[in-house]
């Protein structure tokens, strides 16, 4: 993967809406292979911070937990979580670390973690994997199968039942 292939969003993938506030800082979202990565960066600070981990708002409260144990016990690993000074280099340590073996790791780990089960957000997300390839990505991938590819992403949101 390329840092150019990474598409940054300023809407939520999870819940189609943009964030409620931005005041002092960016918050801009990344869906890799199924992970949904939120990028950070306070822009009227004096930190000149990016960083990106994963989204959290759809977890169960013990999965946050679990999640701290995984970091714990993976030495040298990212565990998803990346931090740099520039934007473009932050997602060019992304693009490096996308496929590596802590990648496949810890995205297995984060995949496992169990989700809220009341946490209401759509069934689907949609993701673009290549030019013109369009799918929609199961919000909780213990229950539903991914769906496409679609010519585009208007396609697919009429396809999909939400």
């Amino acid at each position: 993967m390329r840092a150019d292939e990474i598409h940054l969003s300023y809407t939520d993938p999870m819940t189609g809406e943009a964030p409620r506030s931005t005041q002092y800082r960016e918050t801009q979202y990344a869906d890799i292979a199924g992970v949904v990565l939120v990028v950070k960066h306070a822009h009227r600070s004096r930190s000149p911070l990016w960083s990106a981990e994963p989204y959290m708002g759809h977890l169960h409260d013990s999965a946050f937990a679990m999640w701290a144990q995984y970091l714990k016990t993976q030495s040298g690993d990212s565990g998803l979580i990346f931090a740099h000074i520039r934007r473009r280099d932050l997602l060019e340590q992304i693009a490096q670390e996308v496929g590596t073996e802590a990648w496949i790791r810890g995205r297995s780990a984060w995949m496992g973690l169990p989700r809220d089960r009341w946490w209401s957000g759509p069934r689907f997300r949609f993701v673009r994997r290549d030019p013109r390839e369009w799918w929609a990505v199961p919000a909780d991938p213990a229950k539903d199968d991914e769906c496409g590819p679609w010519p585009s992403e208007r396609a697919a949101r009429a396809a999909v039942p939400t």
